[in-house]
């Protein structure tokens, strides 16, 4: 089931109310009406009975499209069976800063650079991008591969030399926007925001305060480090997941303001 809500390229909070008849696991997905690889969410949630669900979007496109489906066999009419998408309606975003609320010009100037890549990365062919003020550069890569020529499992990383980020275009081109910025933002803080350059749980948080206090969705920011996480299981990316968890869970009940 689809529905087409116009927002402007406005920064909203999509309320999304969905029944089901049953206990059933429910696919959300917001992408642009006119671009559907270029998608906001794409999150599933076992649902029984009635239940909103949030979604929000400091990006946005002019229109977009929330669908909702589960796993069950088509009807007659084509529909999914047993799940209603009752109502798509707008709402402020709630957020802790604004692009040009932050002080430091620094983060600044990089948001509004991944912000723009982030959202136009699928129709962006592997190159060499730069930021307006030609401070910060993205290369993008088919994939990204190490001395060897082998592919790595990153979907980013960033030169300790220069401060160029490497991105892997396979990789992002099946993310969500939040979770791509997600990832930027880590890599960013590694090099210009940490003070020990190497520590990854230094850079988890200081990137997640910059993408939470912008109001990205929180479980866009889980779906990002589990995808870096997948396929290299060790008790350090199980002690980062702890900490994201608890510093994400946290950031609600304190007064986080970035410096």
């Amino acid at each position: 089931m689809k529905y087409r809500i116009t927002l402007n390229h406005a920064e909203v909070n999509l309320k999304v109310l969905i029944n089901t008849d049953k206990p059933q696991k429910v696919r959300l997905l917001v992408y642009d009406s006119e671009n559907p690889k270029r998608v906001f969410t794409n999150r599933y949630k076992t649902i029984n009975g009635e239940e909103t669900l949030f979604v929000r979007m400091p990006l946005s496109p002019d229109q977009a499209i929330v669908a909702v489906s589960n796993d069950s066999a088509m009807t007659k009419n084509g529909q999914k069976d047993g799940v209603e998408l009752v109502l798509v309606e707008k709402q402020p975003l709630e957020r802790r800063i604004d692009v040009s609320d932050i002080s430091n010009g620094q983060i600044r100037s990089f948001v509004e650079f991944a912000q723009r890549f982030c959202y136009n990365t699928d129709e962006l062919e592997p190159s060499v991008y730069t930021s307006s003020d030609r401070n910060y550069y993205i290369n993008l890569l088919p994939k990204i591969t190490n001395k060897e020529g082998k592919e790595m499992n990153t979907p980013a990383r960033i030169s300790k030399r220069s401060g160029v980020i490497q991105v892997s275009k396979k990789a992002f081109d099946g993310m969500t926007i939040p979770m791509r910025l997600a990832i930027l933002l880590h890599e960013f803080s590694h090099f210009y925001l940490n003070e020990t350059m190497d520590d990854e749980i230094e850079a988890d948080l200081n990137g997640l305060l910059i993408y939470l206090g912008l109001g990205y969705p929180r479980i866009e920011a889980y779906q990002a480090f589990l995808e870096t996480f997948k396929g290299v299981p060790s008790e350090q990316n199980k002690n980062r997941y702890d900490v994201i968890n608890k510093f994400i869970n946290d950031f609600e009940k304190v007064n986080m303001i970035i410096q």
